[in-house]
């Protein structure tokens, strides 16, 4: 009887968790989806700045250079502006395929679980 009542337990637990999972994989899902339906571009996780005002956020500030003690050219700053764009873009795509990732692992690994603990939890009780 007592190895019965922990069988009955462990399945009730897992069950609930993978319930977890699914409320997060479905969380997920709502937040990817006003992503991608409210934004003109998919937000970036931690915004770090404008590229238009400071081109230089994933570079090193020219002023920190010793060999460089002038300002950078009109031309030195399109090419920082452009490089910060195109790296600004990258992380874009990164975090989209990660929400997706994530959205479809949490949802897709609940439901196996629960599907495979929740009858045995049935079984088990009755």
């Amino acid at each position: 009887m007592q190895g019965k009542t922990i069988a009955t337990i462990y399945f009730y637990v897992i069950s609930a968790a993978s319930l977890l999972l699914i409320v997060i994989g479905i969380f997920n899902a709502v937040n990817l989806g006003i992503n991608f339906t409210q934004y003109d571009k998919y937000p970036l996780r931690y915004p770090q700045g404008n590229c238009e005002i400071y081109p230089y956020k994933y570079g090193p500030y020219p002023a920190m250079e010793v060999a460089r003690p002038s300002t950078p050219s009109a031309k030195e700053l399109a090419q920082s502006q452009k490089s910060c764009l195109a790296q600004e873009e990258l992380e874009r795509k990164q975090h989209k395929v990660e929400d997706i990732k994530n959205t479809v692992t949490f949802t897709l690994v609940g439901i196996i679980l629960f599907s495979i603990h929740f009858p045995l939890a049935r079984r088990q009780s009755k």
